[in-house]
């Protein structure tokens, strides 16, 4: 599928993917900030806000009904973490104008109202609804407070935010309830402002329709400055963080952080081949010698944080198998570098690799997302390129990655 990139202003950009291969029609806008550990709450809340009520459409009761009328569409705004910037998402999905009965122009009408939702919110004595605010701080509320319900997620983001304990990534990605205090009407809506006139922002279409860029004309009546901000990078590493954390739980959970002493673009798919037989794959080391011989873990894998160069390893296990755990995942890490792996383990994780990029096509958000991934990164390659550069990576390439390897932070998560 080909992508599309047009300049409809200053630093925002319009992604147009022309294809017929799905039923649905999806528009989503991307503002990119630099994380700023004391504005990811705030950040976090604007997508909430703005999606409870614009101008033309104040509540949520009247978007709901625009969304019937537009074959049941559905509508969604979202805040990440994608590396070092802050992504405030917003989505609109409707069917395919090919399957409108009526031959309405749904794809048009879902545009305008991502726009609305944008760019028109809903205003009370020139500030947010101080109403919706105060709903949704209490949604952000229970949202961070829900992280702890996910014991295995929480150990994986408690062990990056130890890993990245002095920089903005190591923040969990909605902010924290103690920033929540100080969000009202009147600062939240100066924020938007802020936001509006400094992100970068990317605005996707993804549909077998024609697209009229003039839809876009009301991006260009907002200044966008993009304010450079500078942002802490500055990774700790040397003596190992050794973190444990007692809570009521039954199963204990292992992560370990790793700092990659590589490029991460140039290095990116030696990484990608290197963890796939390191853990992330159902052949990999991890699963096979510490969860099935062993029996160590009731799951072992591991995932790599392109965006910041660094490895985490996770196992789930029983609260009193820490030590012999931990001693056979440092011994994967270690045959690893020393060259303990075969050319049959380096073809199946080539072709796990494959099957998975393959599927990357066979979803809209997951091409948008690859893509805005790939613009963080600087990147711009197809999944046929993608497919090729994985094919190409050799055993002194994972080597070479397996040697970059340097452990960070041990994080545990055990019973009270």
């Amino acid at each position: 599928m080909e992508e599309k990139v047009i300049e409809i202003s200053k630093n925002i950009y319009l992604h147009i993917l022309e294809t017929d291969k799905f039923k649905t029609s999806f528009v989503a806008g991307f503002f990119l900030s630099d994380l700023i550990k004391e504005k990811i709450t705030i950040n976090a809340l604007i997508p909430a806000v703005l999606t409870s009520g614009t101008n033309n459409l104040p509540t949520m009761k009247e978007i709901s009904t625009k969304l019937d009328d537009l074959y049941g569409a559905s509508l969604d705004g979202s805040s990440d973490k994608i590396g070092d910037k802050q992504a405030l998402q917003f989505y609109v999905t409707t069917i395919d104008d090919k399957y409108a009965l009526n031959n309405e122009n749904l794809l048009e009408e879902s545009v305008k109202l991502l726009l609305d939702v944008i760019y028109n919110p809903k205003l009370v004595n020139g500030k947010f609804d101080e109403e919706y605010v105060a709903v949704e701080k209490e949604n952000l509320k229970a949202l961070i407070e829900a992280r702890i319900n996910d014991k295995a997620q929480y150990a994986i983001s408690r062990c990056i935010e130890e890993m990245f304990k002095n920089e903005p990534y190591g923040a969990y990605k909605y902010g924290n309830v103690e920033d929540l205090e100080n969000i009202n009407a009147e600062n939240l809506y100066e924020q938007y402002k802020w936001i509006l006139s400094n992100s970068e922002i990317h605005f996707y279409v993804s549909t077998s329709g024609n697209i009229d860029i003039g839809w876009f004309d009301v991006c260009k009546d907002y200044a966008n400055s993009n304010e450079n901000v500078t942002v802490n990078t500055n990774h700790e590493t040397g003596e190992v963080k050794d973190i444990i954390e007692h809570q009521d739980v039954t199963q204990g959970k292992l992560v370990l952080g790793y700092d990659l002493d590589v490029d991460k673009i140039k290095d990116l798919y030696k990484v990608q081949v290197y963890n796939a037989i390191l853990g992330s794959s159902s052949n990999s080391k991890m699963f096979q010698n510490v969860r099935e011989k062993a029996s160590l873990a009731y799951t072992a894998r591991s995932m790599y944080l392109k965006h910041k160069q660094a490895l985490i390893v996770f196992a789930g296990i029983e609260l009193d198998k820490y030590d012999k755990a931990l001693e056979i995942i440092e011994l994967q890490v270690e045959d690893m570098k020393n060259g303990n792996f075969s050319d049959e383990d380096i073809k199946d994780a080539k072709v796990f690799l494959e099957n998975i990029m393959r599927s990357y096509a066979d979803s809209q958000d997951v091409l948008i997302d690859l893509s805005m991934g790939q613009v963080v990164m600087g990147m711009n390659d197809t999944i046929e390129e993608m497919i090729s550069n994985i094919n190409s990576v050799t055993r002194e390439d994972i080597l070479y990655v397996a040697n970059k390897v340097k452990l960070n932070t041990k994080y545990f998560l055990s019973g009270k």
